[in-house]
């Protein structure tokens, strides 16, 4: 009896992780020249098909709230050495948080289990900010300072800012929404930082605050499941 169950949870396992894979597709990081692409707006990035992430506000701890933003594409490429992701999403002003009180400023994130085997599938730790057993490695970019903040987390309230900061960004804003372009080496001698390769699987999730909507902090658009990305080998 103990054998059949073990094996009716392995098919159900299999069956789920099936329909996890026709549901969404993985993202591709593809093998291309990087020269210029750490511009949001290159031509390069047109040729890349872009993979759709749905948000919704989020809704696991207080302050609850977000969901301004619908949607989000991701498109990344390496080359070997670097990796650029780049992320678009539809907001038509730019708020970049200036000195006004109670002025709030845009920004996005992603992020990536600091072991790409961990978590282990779409549900696994904590989809928004990692858990003790499952440390994240977060890119967050600014509007106010347009650039890239290398983070870590273990849980909800648990962010810290690395010592080391190898991750850059840029942004650009063309009135109708953000392009955000994120790049760093593959791999870095930082225990914190997520370790990329060609070939490599592992997993990422998204986060965008938009700041008129009065999206910041824990009131924002996420992602509800982590997303597979495949590094692509040549």
């Amino acid at each position: 009896m103990r054998g059949g169950l073990a094996a009716f949870l392995a098919l159900l396992l299999f069956l789920g992780a099936g329909q996890t894979a026709a549901e969404d597709p993985p993202i591709l990081v593809r093998r291309a020249p990087t020269e210029g692409a750490r511009d949001p707006g290159a031509s390069l990035w047109k040729s890349i098909s872009p993979t759709r992430i749905p948000l919704k506000g989020q809704d696991v701890a207080p302050p609850y709230g977000g969901g301004a933003v619908a949607a989000v594409d991701v498109r990344a490429i390496h080359d070997g050495k670097v990796a650029i992701f780049l992320l678009e999403w539809a907001d038509p002003t730019k708020d970049a948080a200036g000195a006004e009180i109670g002025s709030f400023g845009d920004a996005g994130a992603v992020m990536f289990p600091l072991v790409a085997d961990d978590p282990p599938g779409p549900h696994m730790g904590h989809r928004y900010l990692g858990d003790r057993n499952a440390v994240v490695n977060i890119w967050r970019y600014r509007a106010d300072t347009d650039a890239a903040e290398d983070l870590n987390a273990a849980g909800i309230g648990t962010l810290l800012t690395q010592d080391r900061q190898d991750v850059s960004a840029r942004g650009q804003h063309d009135g109708r929404g953000w392009r955000i372009a994120f790049w760093r080496r593959l791999r870095t001698d930082d225990e914190w930082d997520a370790q990329f390769g060609p070939g490599l699987r592992t997993w990422l999730n998204v986060v965008v605050w938009d700041g008129s909507r009065g999206e910041r902090a824990g009131q924002k658009s996420v992602s509800d499941r982590w997303h597979r990305v495949i590094f692509e080998a040549r």
